[in-house]
């Protein structure tokens, strides 16, 4: 079977050569780009010359959208978990793109992410509209401020969500910037978020055998609650070098970058990363990058470049 592309002005023409199939209509499919993301629609009607749809109406959003013009677009919110001591969420507003909403699952499961599945806005968001994300906790630090509604096919922004010990359910809210109009809320519930339950003191019921034996009962689960917090603290190196560049500023973090793509500042016997993978890339991308290129040397080579852009302090941390 052989595939064909064939541009056209709003879509693309999938002919599937299959000289096997006796079902001409079964060979070609129109692939075009709507309100609601990739679509593949069947044909009605094959000649020699042209392909007959059965539905000829195509949304002009799609390019709309990728020109920037602010047009009202179906829109996506993903939520993931990470794997931080306390309660870090990375928060996503994303037009509404299976294909997008795929690839950011595949990127934060990467780092052990757990995905919090929540509805989507039910109203049309305008593109390059600003939103601001809160909480009904007030201790909670969410960045950035405002996030404002593109289509990013690679790099979506995201709000980082950080609360020490919410101990309880809480609501995220989003709101338009201009308006504080609120377009979409959600409950986070205490057993979406924690990583295992809490191990209680076993106290002795009716018949206890004594001080002796309560005192090394509560000696034992001491040293399980200290086994399981060094075990919810435990994170990947990939983990740890996002924990690291996160700690940078932006022009830390642009440093850092110049440093990883210049040969002679790396060492002699390792690759430098191309200013074409690091132009572009957000911290995900260069975590991803420094691993991909230095396998067991990534932290090593972090440390290096924590101490090329002074930053001893993060060195330590490492």
């Amino acid at each position: 079977m052989c595939v064909k592309h064939i541009l056209l002005t709003k879509c693309v023409l999938l002919v599937f050569c299959a000289d096997d199939n006796p079902k001409i209509l079964d060979k070609f499919a129109v692939l075009h780009i709507d309100s609601c993301g990739d679509v593949v629609e069947d044909v009605s009607e094959v000649t020699s010359s042209h392909v007959k749809l059965t539905e000829t109406v195509f949304s002009p959003r799609a390019a709309l959208m990728k020109i920037g013009i602010p047009v009202k677009i179906k829109c996506n919110m993903l939520i993931y978990k990470t794997n931080t001591a306390f309660l870090t969420l990375h928060v996503y507003l994303i037009p509404h793109d299976p294909g997008l909403g795929q690839e950011m699952d595949k990127r934060e499961s990467s780092y052990g992410y757990k995905v919090i599945r929540k509805p989507h806005p039910e109203k049309y968001l305008k593109m390059n509209d600003c939103f601001i994300l809160t909480t009904n906790l007030d201790h909670a630090e969410i960045y950035p401020e405002t996030l404002k509604l593109r289509y990013e096919s690679r790099n979506p922004n995201y709000f980082e969500v950080f609360i020490e010990n919410p101990n309880r359910n809480f609501k995220l809210n989003l709101a338009v910037e201009k308006d504080l109009q609120s377009v979409w809320t959600c409950v986070i519930r205490k057993d979406e978020y924690q990583n295992t339950g809490h191990i209680r003191a076993v106290r002795s019921s009716s018949g206890a055998t004594g001080q002796n034996t309560l005192t090394e009962d509560e000696n034992v689960m001491d040293k399980l609650s200290s086994l399981v917090q060094k075990e919810l603290t435990v994170t990947t190196v990939k983990e740890k070098l996002l924990e690291m560049l996160q700690c940078l500023s932006q022009e830390g973090f642009r440093e850092l970058k110049w440093f990883l793509q210049d040969k002679s500042l790396i060492q002699a016997d390792l690759p430098c990363i191309p200013l074409s993978k690091l132009e572009k890339a957000d911290m995900l991308d260069v975590v991803d990058l420094i691993e991909q290129t230095y396998g067991q040397q990534a932290v090593e080579v972090t440390k290096m470049l924590f101490k090329k852009i002074n930053r001893n302090d993060l060195v330590m941390l490492l």
